[in-house]
C-alpha cells in the first residue's frame, strides 16, 4: 500500500531524531511536526490521587495489520442442535413440576412428573429428567395440566453454543462467504468482543428490507449471549499490511484536530496531549500516520476525562514559548 509504505518510511527516517530527542528529556521536541501541532500539544502531570480517580488504562502503540471490515446488525438465536423439546409418550396430567423458566439444570435432574391415564390403582407415574446440562428455555405446562403425546411440555437449551443471525445488505453480499470470521459485540456488553464463523447463508433476500440472513456460529461458554439479544457485527473481508496502530479508544477529537494522550512517564503520571494524523481503521484499531511511534504508550481509558482535568494537575510549559491549560492552550 502506498499509504503504508510512506508511513513506515517516515517512522524509520525519524528514529534517529527520536532517539536524540529522548536524550534531551523531550522525546518529540526535535521531530518535525505538522503545521499547528505545536499550538495544540501540552504536557500534564497528575497527582497520584487524580490518576487513581481517573482509573487510567494504557496500551502500547504497535505494528499490526488493519482488517478491512463491514458492519451489520444481528440477533442471537439458539443453535438448533442445542435445543431439546421434552414430551411424553403417554397421556396423563402433570402431578409435579420441578423447574421454571430460566432455571439451570444438570443432566439427570428431575423436570416434572406425569400421572398416566392408564386405568390402574394406583395410576402409574412417570418421572422426566433433563437429558442435557442447560437452562429451561420455556415451561409450557403447570401442575394439573393435561398431557397429550404431541405436546411439548418443557424446552431446554444448552447455551454453550449459539448462532447470531445477521442482516446483511445487498451491497455487501459479495463480501460474505462460509467460514468467514466475524466479531460480535452484544448491545448488553459492547466492551466484550466474541468471534464467530459464518456457517450458513440464506438462499433468499428479504424483499421488504433488502437484506440477506447470515448465520454466525460462536462458542458461548460463559453464556454471555442470550437468545433475543441484539448485536453489532464486524465481518472481516481482508486485511492490510503492517501499519502503526493504536486502539480506537485512544484517539480523541474531531477531523483535523485528532489527538492522543502519550505516556511520558507512567511513574509520575506525566502525559502529553499529542496531535496525530490517522489513516485506515477497523472496528478495533486506527492507523497512525504521524504522531506516535511503536513502543510508545497511549491512554485508552480515562483519556476523555484527562482532557478536562482541573485543580491538582500541573500543566508544564513546552519549548515553544507559551504555556498550556489543562487539555489545551491558554488564550
Amino acid at each position: 500500500m502506498i499509504r503504508l509504505s510512506f508511513s513506515l518510511f517516515t517512522i524509520l527516517s525519524l528514529m534517529p531524531q527520536f532517539a536524540a530527542a529522548q536524550d534531551h528529556g523531550h522525546p518529540h521536541d526535535d521531530v518535525p511536526v505538522p503545521a499547528g501541532e505545536a499550538e495544540s500539544s501540552a504536557v500534564v502531570q497528575l497527582t497520584p490521587i487524580m490518576a487513581r480517580n481517573l482509573d487510567l488504562q494504557t496500551a502500547e502503540v504497535e505494528l499490526n495489520s488493519i482488517e478491512l471490515t463491514f458492519p451489520a446488525l444481528g440477533a442471537v438465536e439458539p443453535e438448533p442442535s442445542m435445543i431439546k423439546a421434552i414430551t411424553s409418550r403417554v397421556a396423563g396430567r402433570i402431578t409435579q413440576l420441578d423447574v421454571h423458566d430460566g432455571q439451570r439444570v444438570k443432566a439427570g435432574e428431575r423436570l416434572f412428573e406425569v400421572e398416566s391415564r392408564v386405568v390402574a390403582e394406583p395410576p402409574p407415574r412417570l418421572t422426566f429428567n433433563a437429558p442435557i446440562d442447560g437452562a429451561v428455555l420455556e415451561t409450557h405446562v403447570i401442575t394439573g395440566d393435561a398431557v397429550e403425546p404431541n405436546k411439548t411440555l418443557v424446552t431446554l437449551i444448552d447455551l454453550a453454543e449459539v448462532d447470531v443471525v445477521a442482516q446483511v445488505f445487498e451491497a455487501q453480499i459479495k463480501d460474505v462467504h462460509l467460514g468467514q470470521s466475524v466479531r460480535i459485540r452484544s448491545l448488553a456488553r459492547p466492551e466484550e468482543v466474541m468471534t464467530g464463523k459464518v456457517k450458513t447463508i440464506a438462499a433468499n433476500v428479504d424483499r421488504a428490507s433488502g437484506t440477506l440472513r447470515v448465520f454466525i456460529h460462536t462458542d458461548n461458554p460463559e453464556e454471555k449471549l442470550l437468545p433475543g439479544m441484539r448485536a453489532k457485527l464486524s465481518f472481516v473481508k481482508d486485511e492490510s499490511d503492517l501499519a502503526v496502530v493504536v486502539p480506537r479508544a485512544a484517539v480523541l477529537g474531531e477531523a483535523g484536530d485528532l489527538f492522543v494522550f502519550r505516556v511520558v512517564d507512567a511513574a509520575t503520571h506525566l502525559f502529553e496531549r499529542t496531535p496525530v494524523e490517522v489513516g485506515l481503521s477497523d472496528d478495533r484499531h486506527i492507523e497512525i500516520i504521524f504522531g506516535v511511534l511503536p513502543g510508545d504508550a497511549v491512554v485508552v481509558q480515562g483519556n476523555y476525562q484527562l482532557q478536562y482535568v482541573g485543580g491538582g494537575a500541573t500543566v508544564i510549559e513546552d519549548d515553544h514559548g507559551h504555556s498550556h491549560g489543562p487539555g489545551g492552550h491558554d488564550h
